[in-house]
């Protein structure tokens, strides 16, 4: 019985490795409003990972190197070139308020 639980434990782990599918969301707090992301959603409409992941899937999440290393673009500009471009061409929201909930509005957050 015990082995059955760790199995029906472990499945939906291996489900999601098999399919490479990473994690499945985030959010990005903004003062305009957060912005809930899912990654499997976004990752089921793009060709390959380095659509967003330009260096690979293994460099992490755009926060990692943007905002952090001097001289890159900042975090905020490089979303919004990156998903901006990819909504118009793939006919996503490009309006402020199809990314941004104007419910979650975050006075606390200045880094953007």
């Amino acid at each position: 019985m015990l082995r059955i639980l760790v199995l029906l434990l472990l499945l939906p782990v291996s489900v999601c490795a098999l399919q490479g599918r990473g994690e499945p969301g985030y959010d990005y707090l903004s003062r305009w409003g957060d912005v809930s992301f899912s990654h499997w959603r976004h990752q089921n409409r793009v060709d390959t990972c380095e659509a967003c992941h330009h260096l690979g899937i293994n460099m992490g999440r755009c926060a990692t190197c943007h905002g952090v290393i001097a001289g890159l673009p900042q975090h905020k500009d490089v979303l919004h070139k990156s998903c901006i471009n990819c909504h118009w061409q793939k006919k996503g929201p490009t309006e402020c308020s199809g990314c941004h909930d104007p419910e979650r509005v975050n006075d606390s957050i200045y880094r953007d």
